[in-house]
């Protein structure tokens, strides 16, 4: 059974009852959590943003049990700009290199739905599947053009707004990519999400999917809002994960 050896610097740490090591990677920082029973393939998922966030309701713990490994590193700062996914991609390399799978399952809540899409969009070679909860999905998004959000995007990209609106840098652009690497999508949002405009983010996202031909699961929430992420019963999430590893 194939397992990953751990430098022993790491410092560790206990994580919902499974062993986490911590380190840093290009000044980010970064951590893996690993299985008690690894599947012996190298699997592993990956949370982009928020990674203590709705833990338990996102499957992480799940996938945890079920001989994944789990990991993040902290490259918020980067709002997912060229030079900040170029990052998140020398990290996977580097995690390949110890011993893990060549592609990941990606988890995305709220900004990290963006931050999965610009880089599975940039590597769908990489992905064996993506998970979106709330997603951010537009990098130009008009419902909040003066937001904080979007001028954070904006300045790291170095792009205006209308630039934007045209860009690859913008996920909903860049919608081809995802489709044509046929990664299996599945996806949650609240239909009275106040944070994050269905309308201006997901809907455009799900729309352009289906017109290219591709598909992703979508489960539509009545009265619910941006929060809580997840699921109170995480089975039909698990198996999603699982079945793209045996597709």
């Amino acid at each position: 059974m194939k397992r990953i050896i751990f430098p022993e610097k790491w410092t560790t740490d206990e994580w919902y009852g499974f062993k986490r090591y911590h380190f840093e990677f290009e000044n980010c920082k970064a951590w893996i959590a690993e299985p008690k029973y690894p599947a012996g393939d190298g699997r592993w998922s990956w949370c982009t943003v928020w990674p203590e966030a709705y833990v338990r309701r996102v499957g992480i713990v799940d996938l945890l049990e079920h001989g994944f490994y789990h990991v993040h590193i902290d490259a918020f700062a980067f709002r997912a700009s060229p030079e900040g996914v170029a990052v998140m991609g020398r990290f996977h390399d580097f995690l390949v290199s110890m011993g893990l799978s060549e592609k990941t399952n990606l988890i995305g809540m709220s900004w990290g739905g963006f931050f999965s899409l610009r880089y599975a969009e940039t590597f769908p070679e990489r992905i064996a599947a993506m998970y979106l909860d709330a997603p951010v999905c537009n990098a130009a998004d008009p419902a909040c053009a003066d937001g904080e959000r979007t001028k954070s995007i904006l300045e790291n990209c170095k792009m205006s707004f209308e630039e934007m609106t045209k860009s690859k840098l913008n996920p909903l652009n860049n919608v081809e990519a995802l489709v044509n690497a046929r990664i299996p999508m599945m996806a949650a949002i609240g239909e009275t999400d106040q944070s994050v405009n269905n309308d201006t983010n997901f809907n455009i996202l799900e729309k352009r999917i289906i017109e290219l031909g591709g598909s992703i699961k979508t489960i539509r929430r009545n009265y619910w809002g941006h929060h809580p992420h997840g699921f109170d019963d995480t089975e039909e999430l698990l198996a999603f994960h699982c079945n793209a590893r045996m597709e």
